[in-house]
Formats: C-alpha cells, structure tokens, sequence
C-alpha cells in the first residue's frame, strides 16, 4: 500500500476508517468526506484530501435532482481533517442562514 503513496494516497489512509461527515439541515445534506487522494493540482499548493458538498436529500436519482438545489456549485477542498470539520461546521451554518432568510420573505 505505500506504493500508492507516489499516486497522490495519503500516507496512512485507510478506507474502513476514512473520515467521513454527514449532516441533514432543513431538506439538504452537508457532506464532508476523506478523499484519500490529493486533489491538489498545483504541485506548489499544500495537497487537498477532504472536500464538503451540499445536497438534496434523497435515496433515488429522482428524489435529489427534483428540485434545483441552490448549493449545486458549493465545493469546499482542505489539507486537513481539522480545517474539514471547521468547513463543515461553516457550510451547515451557510445552510441554516439561507434557509432562515427564505423563510424571512
């Protein structure tokens, strides 16, 4: 498995135990997740493992893609699992804000 190491895999990554965050807030799932590889691709740029997304809920193809989502294009990319677990924490917060100021009107 070092091997792997000279294709961009972190060293030390293991599958079963990758990090990996999940949460609901209102209809939409804050995702944040280990990628395992670096998605870095400046090689001057500290490397990129974890990455949170923004999605509908839903168990079907159709479910999720039912609506527009308005965090379709929201990608956020860290070095590490800490400033992965701030960024997660900041996009829920996002979420929560959106949400409340839709309701406000």
């Amino acid at each position: 498995m070092k091997d792997l190491e000279q294709f961009g895999f972190r060293k030390g990554f293991n599958w079963e135990t990758r990090f990996d965050l999940k949460t609901e807030v209102g209809k939409y799932v804050v995702s944040t997740v280990d990628l395992d590889l670096n998605h870095q691709f400046d090689e001057t740029l500290p490397p990129l493992y974890y990455e949170t997304m923004i999605f509908i809920k839903g168990n079907t193809f159709e479910e999720r893609h039912s609506e527009e989502n308005p965090f379709e294009y929201y990608q956020e990319r860290y070095t590490t699992e800490e400033e992965a677990r701030l960024g997660h924490k900041k996009a829920i917060e996002y979420v929560e804000k959106w949400l409340a100021e839709k309701s406000d009107k």
